[in-house]
């Protein structure tokens, strides 16, 4: 936990950023907190954007997931990577271009939107200007192999996140990392990333919100992705212990995040004693 002289400090945030697993929610099961922290938001007119590495599912379907937990929040207010990373590319882009894709149906729907040949971005699996890559459920060797031949051939690496794995009832299963580890070996490119702990995300939030970085704070679970993302950016940060980090982790690096809290609740009542 925070020590008790540093939580007046939490009256200068008025904008969050977050982190969604491990912090709203485990797998399908809302933690403690989680409508009271949306409630708290609202109340006190702290504006806020939702952040996850995950390019599997859409903002429409984090949308009707967490609405199903009794918290309503609009698509808008959900970045996943596959929106950050069709944002990028038409910063850099704006003329267009073709791209192959090693993704899932969010990640196409981000880059194409309802078909993959309208729109300034194309699916291009020939001669394309990048190989956007995300986590790919349905992968097959000869994606890969395209993928390879592509990259070596000029295409742009660009990997939405570079998390190696993803928490499942099951375990912890490859994750886009991964895919990007065996490409980047084959090919011998670096990708360019753009998901946590990687500038791009923040930089888009803090557009959206119209936010500075003093007085806007992220909060995640993870000190590898959000928080060490945090720290790079020079965005003030809170650690929940409800996810993938644990108290023994902090105790090894106890300066990692300017807050620490064990949970939403703790966090509200604390967020609110300051205000």
């Amino acid at each position: 936990m925070s020590a008790p002289d540093n939580l007046q400090l939490l009256a200068k945030f008025r904008f969050a950023l977050m982190d969604m697993d491990g912090v709203l929610y485990r797998g399908n099961t809302a933690l403690p907190g989680l409508v009271e922290l949306f409630a708290f938001l609202e109340k006190n007119r702290i504006g806020y954007l939702l952040l996850t590495n995950n390019a599997s599912m859409s903002a429409q379907d984090y949308s009707q997931k967490l609405l199903k937990m009794g918290v309503k929040v609009d698509a808008e207010k959900i970045i996943t990577s596959s929106f950050a990373t069709a944002q990028y590319l038409k910063q850099i882009a704006p003329e267009g271009g073709g791209i192959y894709v090693v993704g899932m149906e969010a990640l196409r729907r981000a880059l194409f939107g309802l078909s993959d040949s309208s729109g300034p971005f194309y699916f291009d699996d020939k001669n394309p200007r990048f190989v956007v890559q995300g986590a790919d459920f349905n992968l097959v060797y000869a994606t890969l192999k395209r993928a390879c031949l592509l990259i070596r051939a000029g295409a742009r690496f660009i990997a939405t996140n570079g998390d190696p794995a993803f928490p499942s009832e099951e375990g912890l299963l490859p994750g886009a990392g991964s895919i990007s580890a065996l490409l980047q070996t084959a090919t011998g490119q670096k990708p360019f990333v753009i998901g946590k702990p990687e500038p791009t995300m923040y930089k888009l939030a803090l557009e959206m919100l119209g936010a500075t970085l003093q007085e806007t704070v992220m909060i995640g679970d993870n000190l590898i992705t959000d928080i060490e993302g945090a720290r790079r950016m020079g965005i003030p940060s809170i650690l929940l212990l409800t996810g993938v980090t644990s108290a023994e982790d902090i105790a090894q690096d106890p300066g990692a995040a300017d807050f620490v809290f064990s949970g939403l609740p703790e966090l509200i009542a604390s967020w609110q004693g300051a205000l």
